[in-house]
């Protein structure tokens, strides 16, 4: 047994050692020789998977720690009998935290601040219906589009993209897809962008490429733009980071809990196809964090303390804008970002909240020790 597997995936070595060789690598320099006599590959979402990588290989299995499929040449997989799975849903809690944070952080910038915020989430699958739930415990206005689950279930309603406008905010959480009644590559273009109010929000979490970025420029400088991801990653448009008002280096997904459901999810999928027997693993505990809070606190104050994107921002801005080679420090950033921990382990004392600021961070899942 040979498996191949990108040296980043956290905990690669605990639930993959031991089933012969494993051979770990950048997940960007995986190559056909590399795979080219191995049973099993495991690989994130800048791999790029299809016959070029694995044509000719003896691989049978292919597993993604991730949820996204524009990396995965899914057709030429089923034609030529290789199995793959992808770790779907595992990093639903970290992006919904994630969205909640961006809120919180505009919110203490002076930003969302309307009686009644309009929303709209486009993209209402595993990611997106969590979404939902934690806008709505901040009592948002929301409105969904997602017009492929509206064609599947009869009770889902769903607005299409030209009936979305007068805004406040709007957040993406759709995979990347060039094909179908309903690509989404390049679907935020100048159309949509042009009838959205000035000051709108644009949040992105989900890929890059879902925005036409040259019309970004040209018809969307009216909107606040809150990009986790971004076209031509890593090598991405400087002129956009430097517009950008909350960058992250493509992490809303990523937490300390969700590295480890990921690949637990594709350890446990490849035991269940039987291309590997079960071993006994020593469980990686879901551990919780506590933080410690001083005086008179907001629940934005709280969600900031455990993940704040402005500082992510600052970093980025420093490490990439003067960089010319800015993509390796891209992916270093999102390499070394393994210290999240989500909003459900988190455990917080010594702030003073108002009832409602405590009864909101408990419903997101927040634990109290007074």
């Amino acid at each position: 047994m040979k498996i191949v597997a990108d040296s980043h995936i956290p905990f690669i070595q605990e639930y993959f050692g031991g089933y012969g060789e494993l051979v770990l690598k950048s997940g960007r320099s995986i190559s056909h020789e590399d795979v080219r006599d191995a049973d099993m590959l495991l690989v994130r979402s800048i791999t790029h998977v299809d016959e070029k990588l694995l044509a000719g290989s003896k691989v049978k299995f292919v597993g993604s720690v991730t949820a996204g499929m524009d990396h995965i040449d899914k057709k030429w997989l089923d034609e030529v009998g290789i199995i793959f799975r992808a770790a779907t849903g595992f990093n639903s809690p970290p992006v919904a935290d994630y969205v909640i944070s961006v809120i919180a952080a505009l919110q203490n910038q002076g930003l969302l601040h309307q009686k009644k915020i309009r929303a709209a989430i486009i993209g209402v699958g595993n990611v997106g219906r969590l979404v939902v739930e934690r806008m709505k415990l901040l009592n948002i206005d929301i409105t969904l589009c997602d017009p492929i689950r509206a064609e599947r279930e009869p009770d889902f309603i769903s607005s299409t993209l030209d009936e979305l406008s007068d805004l406040d905010l709007i957040t993406l959480h759709v995979p990347l897809t060039r094909t179908g009644e309903h690509p989404t590559y390049h679907f935020i273009a100048k159309d949509f962008l042009q009838k959205q109010k000035p000051g709108c929000v644009l949040i992105n979490a989900s890929r890059g490429a879902v925005i036409h970025s040259q019309e970004l420029f040209q018809y969307g400088s009216h909107l606040h733009w809150c990009f986790d991801v971004f076209e031509h990653e890593p090598n991405i448009d400087r002129k956009i980071l430097e517009k950008t008002l909350i960058a992250t280096p493509h992490i809303a997904g990523y937490s300390v809990q969700g590295k480890i459901r990921g690949i637990d999810m594709i350890y446990r999928i490849a035991c269940d196809l039987q291309m590997i027997e079960p071993k006994p693993i020593t469980p990686i505990a879901m551990r919780k964090q506590r933080l410690t809070f001083q005086g008179e606190k907001s629940w934005q104050d709280i969600v900031l303390g455990v993940f704040n994107p402005v500082v992510i921002t600052t970093m980025m801005r420093t490490l990439i804008l003067p960089d010319e080679e800015h993509g390796k420090a891209f992916d270093e950033m999102r390499n070394q970002f393994n210290y999240r921990y989500e909003l459900g382990y988190t455990n917080i004392t010594g702030a003073r909240l108002t009832n409602d600021d405590t009864k909101l961070l408990k419903k997101l899942g927040v634990e109290f020790d007074f």
